[in-house]
């Protein structure tokens, strides 16, 4: 507050300190700013070596405190940097396997979903996010975000497509851009078509009778099978089978899938011998859907997978 009668030496220091006051105020929040860009520029990730040495542990141990805080955070990783890179090894329908370069064995460690995919996830370009850990029959996964496109992660074409016939709920126009490429107007395809159909017949007994044959469906991280129990009541036939629960399908007839057991008796998935399975253990599968009627589904060319 500037007095009536104050000197002029008074008033010309009052001001000269408001003035210079205003500059430091400038320069810190210039430097602040500074900073805050250049850590941005020269900020460390964790090197994706040190990430598979993690991974590939959970064979002889749980996963570290590290690693479950970074889930947690949802830390950012380099797809590439000095030591390493990850790299799609296997695509099926929503599912997409990666593994890492510099691991040692062959099998993919890491696992990325389409179906469970709410929303959408702003992953950086170049760079990948921890989401979870993921329990597919007795192997552990790590779930990232990667941010690619279909697209640029898949390694094969065994994909769903739409088919009109099975009155599948009707498509939004969409844009898709591409890098460097034109935009262009596409129907954006339903995740897992033939799963969403299934589901809806089964819950509506109208439909049931209009259900076309060899519906091959893919039962992903959003409905994985879970194991029951070992089915040896047809002795006289010797038929051995293996009964799971179709997770997403609420308590019926139609919630449940006897697979096949091989010739000697044993349960297969991803082309091994499953050994002692405990009910609750979970995989992902694919199933051709024969038939459905009253009171039971008929299913054929069934195959479990871990991964």
């Amino acid at each position: 507050m500037i007095l009536l009668g104050e000197p002029a030496d008074n008033l010309y220091n009052r001001y000269f300190m408001i003035r210079q006051m205003h500059i430091y105020f400038g320069l810190i929040l210039f430097l602040l700013a500074t900073g805050v860009v250049f850590a941005d520029r020269t900020k460390i990730y964790p090197s994706l070596h040190s990430l598979k040495n993690e991974v590939e542990s959970w064979k002889e141990k749980k996963p570290s405190a590290q690693i479950k805080k970074q889930i947690r955070t949802h830390q950012n990783f380099l797809m590439e940097d000095e030591t390493c890179h990850i790299e799609p090894a296997s695509h099926i329908s929503s599912v997409t396997y990666f593994r890492f370069s510099c691991q040692t064995g062959s099998e993919p460690l890491l696992i990325q979903f389409r179906s469970n995919q709410k929303r959408k996830i702003e992953v950086g370009k170049g760079k990948f996010q921890l989401r979870a850990i993921h329990h597919i029959g007795k192997k552990q996964y790590l779930e990232i975000e990667t941010g690619l496109v279909l697209s640029e992660t898949k390694t094969q074409s065994r994909l769903n497509v739409d088919d009109t016939e099975l009155d599948y709920p009707s498509k939004k126009q969409v844009s898709s851009v591409l890098e460097n490429k034109p935009t262009i107007n596409s129907n954006k395809p339903i995740q897992n078509p033939n799963l969403f159909y299934f589901k809806s017949v089964s819950q509506n007994p109208k439909r049931r009778k209009e259900v076309p044959s060899d519906i091959e469906v893919f039962f992903d991280t959003s409905c994985p099978l879970e194991f029951i129990e070992k089915d040896q009541s047809f002795y006289w036939d010797q038929t051995v089978s293996f009964v799971f629960r179709i997770t997403c399908i609420r308590d019926s007839a139609y919630s449940l899938i006897r697979v096949p057991s091989t010739a000697s008796g044993d349960l297969v998935a991803s082309n091994t011998i499953w050994k002692d399975p405990k009910p609750g253990d979970r995989v992902l599968g694919t199933a051709v859907l024969k038939k459905i009627t009253e009171t039971q589904t008929f299913w054929e060319k069934i195959v479990l997978y871990y991964e």
